[in-house]
């Protein structure tokens, strides 16, 4: 019973890591005498005793070793099979397990200790130390060294029989090395070379047979031994376009009320339509889905469910593609020069099993950072020098750079600005696309951010999931219709049109009708489909009053029909606004600028300004070098009227000029011989332009003599002219026989010469003479 209980308390100690001796130390000298008792024969009563001779006996070794876990764990195990396991390791971790070399013999034993690795991935280092009394690793045991383990001695209360060491293993960073399914691992394999002689009373050695490898507990190889297991974190990481998570948390992992987050809604972008290019249709947005590279959008937004906006003030409109992990911003255009901006809202899922730091960069399609993009940690941008884009990464709560993650106890180190994100959980963070502003006019490509997350728990700096975010700029133009695809400003083009001609539509020839035709050309160069709204102008000037006549410019379609209005209201200062079709990404419309000329619009050459604005991105254009030139068009009517009492003002015209009040055309009542004649001439400009050098002329009549003339007004200054003389200023003198041509003109210039005669003007003449 005494025997049992010694056993088991061997076996607890052992367990806890500490060691008993087996049986007294090695070279202790065991002496015996004997004695013999006997009462003296010659004293009855009397015990007499004799001492034999001395008998010494050394003590063999007896060794015995094994290497246990510190804390008691059982030992005995494989890589597979072993109790003592770490999870969710990551690249560069340090796992360290404490052990004990145990000396359960009664000799002093060197044990060498090195690493078993069977069943471990590549990569990995292992390494012993020793341990210091406070638990702190001391010095490292060189591979192949012996550590010399006295027994214990059971007569002292202290616990020689054990050496305190650590296995530290150290996980590789090279991602070729480690995956997610990858399982490290080591035990400490002792073994000790014995040192007896064949004979160990001459040479007692250690007690093993000289040159020998004794195992652990004199076991067989490989049947004794304490793995530590580690496997690796495999990180679940869900990159995505705005969503409406669940458990949201700022960039420190800290929860965030979900009033903070952006709402997952409809939003209005250019989606499919109803109406095409080529049509007269009013075009009609229909909601539906948006594509990355929508084709055709509307001439007005429609709502887009799954969308969102730009959080900061007027953001964009921005759509979710969730099947393609992509969002999409249509801004509009604006009216400065700085760069442009859109903020994109992005979530992150961790359902890895334990708290994540990821890191954030724009990424390559595989995943690695896009070398394009130069990081500043101290403003937190990335920068494209090549497209002058640049991408900050920003809190939803501050609204501040996320920083780079400083954390010593990761053996990977974070590059990029990092979030904290726990299992279960959706970081939400902020994505800032800063681009040059374009100048609306010339092509722009889209420009697209893959936004990769890469884990700092895995090897490598690979993104764990990807994203894209996408804007698609407007950019358009508008002008002078080409045979290729874009629109001219020079030169300019001129169409001549005959002010009292008719007005023949788009087909109009020059010269002979009343209409300035103008093929244009709207080009969309943007990314995203739009119509357009087109308006125009031309001031004109009205030849007889001179006063300005503001004409609109009709659009018509290239088949010949108007385009649809704004409004159809001829009230409505949209009612000569025109939309074109739906244009789409890199094509262009042609519309024809229509112009009706009207009669008596005075000659010169008049400039048309046009303009067009995209009913989504909002581009305004103009068109300012076409020019309508305006042809003479009319005559010179001449009527001659006689003085008769009683004539009514107007009740008998010739050539359309009225008669005078007291004047006739059909003739007079008659005249005797010595009677004055009396003429009203009346000469009338229907030009739409002046007529140089205008003057009456009247011939004597034959039987009369001639008696006076004089202009009606009076001008400032009259000149006179006698049978194609020299201009005077001075009237003929009464008498001139008949036949005698007398011409009458003003001269308000004073040079001499007749004036002339301006658009809708008359010049009247009073011509008498005397019958003979």
């Amino acid at each position: 019973m005494k025997r049992s209980t010694q056993l088991i308390a061997l076996m607890a100690a052992l367990a806890a890591g500490s060691a008993s001796a087996a049986g007294t130390l090695a070279g202790t000298t065991i002496e015996n005498t004997a004695t013999a008792s006997f009462e003296d024969p010659a004293n009855a009563g009397s015990t007499l005793s004799s001492t034999s001779n001395t008998v010494q006996t050394v003590v063999l070794p007896k060794p015995d070793f094994d290497i246990v876990y510190t804390d008691g764990t059982t030992d005995g195990n494989t890589i597979t099979t072993t109790p003592v396991l770490t999870t969710g390791a990551v690249p560069g971790q340090v796992i360290t397990t404490p052990y004990s070399l145990v000396n359960k013999g009664n000799t002093p034993l060197d044990i060498v200790v090195n690493a078993d690795t069977t069943g471990s991935a590549a990569g990995s280092t292992v390494k012993y130390y020793r341990v210091n009394p406070d638990g702190s690793l001391g010095a490292e045991i060189p591979a192949g060294t012996a550590v010399t383990v006295t027994p214990d001695d059971p007569s002292t209360p202290a616990d020689e029989g054990i050496v305190k060491i650590a296995q530290v293993i150290t996980l590789p960073t090279d991602p070729a090395l480690i995956t997610p399914t990858s399982v490290f691992g080591a035990s400490p394999e002792g073994t000790v070379v014995g040192t007896a002689g064949a004979d160990p009373l001459v040479t007692p050695g250690n007690g093993y047979a000289s040159g020998t490898t004794i195992q652990e507990e004199n076991k067989a190889v490989n049947t004794d031994l304490q793995f530590t297991r580690i496997t690796v974190y495999a990180p679940a990481l869900d990159n995505n376009p705005n969503t409406n998570p669940g458990t949201p948390v700022d960039s420190a992992g800290n929860p965030l009320p979900p009033a903070s987050v952006p709402p997952v809604t409809s939003v209005s972008v250019p989606t499919e339509v109803v109406g095409k290019v080529g049509d007269n249709t009013p075009v009609v947005s229909a909601p539906g889905y948006i594509t990355p590279a929508p084709t055709t959008p509307p001439a007005t937004p429609s709502p887009v469910p799954g969308g969102a906006t730009d959080p900061t003030p007027g953001g964009t409109p921005i759509a979710t593609n969730v099947a393609g992990d992509e969002q999409i911003a249509y801004p509009a255009a604006d009216t400065n020069t700085t760069p442009d901006k859109v903020v994109f809202t992005n979530t992150l899922t961790n359902t890895g099993g334990a708290t994540d730091k990821v890191q954030l960069f724009p990424a390559l399609a595989d995943g690695t950072p896009d070398p394009a993009y130069t990081f500043d940690p101290a403003t937190g941008v990335f920068t494209n020098t090549a497209t002058g884009v640049t991408i900050r990464f920003l809190d939803p709560v501050t609204g501040e750079p996320i920083k780079v993650s400083v954390d010593p106890t990761n053996p990977t180190v974070a590059q990029y600005p990092t979030v904290t994100v726990p299992d279960g959980s959706t970081v939400v963070y902020r994505t800032e696309v800063t681009y040059p502003d374009a100048n609306d006019s010339a092509p722009i490509a889209p420009i697209s951010v893959v936004i990769g997350a890469d884990s700092l728990k895995d090897a490598g700096l690979v993104s764990n999931s990807n994203t894209k975010n996408t804007i698609l700029p407007p950019a358009a133009q508008f002008g002078d219709a080409t045979g290729t695809l874009g629109a001219a400003a020079t030169p300019a083009p001129v169409q001549t049109v005959n002010p009292n001609g008719v007005n023949s539509g788009i087909s109009s020839p020059d010269f002979s009708d009343a209409t300035a035709t103008f093929p244009m050309d709207v080009v969309n160069n943007g990314q995203y489909n739009d119509s357009y709204t087109l308006s125009g102008t031309v001031t004109l000037t009205d030849a007889v009053t001179g006063n300005p006549v503001v004409v609109p410019v009709l659009y018509y379609a290239p088949d010949g029909s108007l385009l649809p209005r704004v409004s159809t209201d001829p009230a409505s200062p949209d009612y000569n606004k025109f939309i074109t079709p739906v244009v789409a990404p890199g094509t262009e419309y042609k519309p024809v600028a229509v112009i009706q000329v009207p009669a008596g619009t005075l000659t010169g050459d008049y400039t048309v300004t046009q303009n067009a604005v995209g009913n989504y991105s909002t581009i305004p254009m103009t068109d300012t070098n076409n020019i309508i030139r305006v042809a003479p068009a009319g005559s010179v009517a001449v009527a001659k009227f006689i003085a008769k009492a009683g004539v009514v003002a107007g009740t008998d015209p010739k050539n359309g000029i009225d008669n005078p009040t007291g004047y006739t055309a059909s003739g007079a009542n008659g005249a005797k011989p010595g009677d004055t004649l009396s003429y009203r001439i009346i000469g009338k400009n229907t030009y739409n332009t002046d007529v140089n050098a205008f003057f009456l002329s009247d011939t004597v009549p034959a039987n009369t003599s001639f008696a006076s003339v004089a202009l009606n007004p009076a001008p400032v200054k009259t000149i006179y002219r006698v049978d194609g003389g020299a201009w005077s200023a001075t009237a003929p003198a009464a008498g001139l026989a008949a036949g005698t041509v007398i011409d009458v003109a003003v001269d308000a210039d004073g040079n001499n010469l007749p004036d002339a005669l301006a658009p809708g003007a008359t010049l009247t003449a009073d011509f008498t003479v005397t019958v003979n």
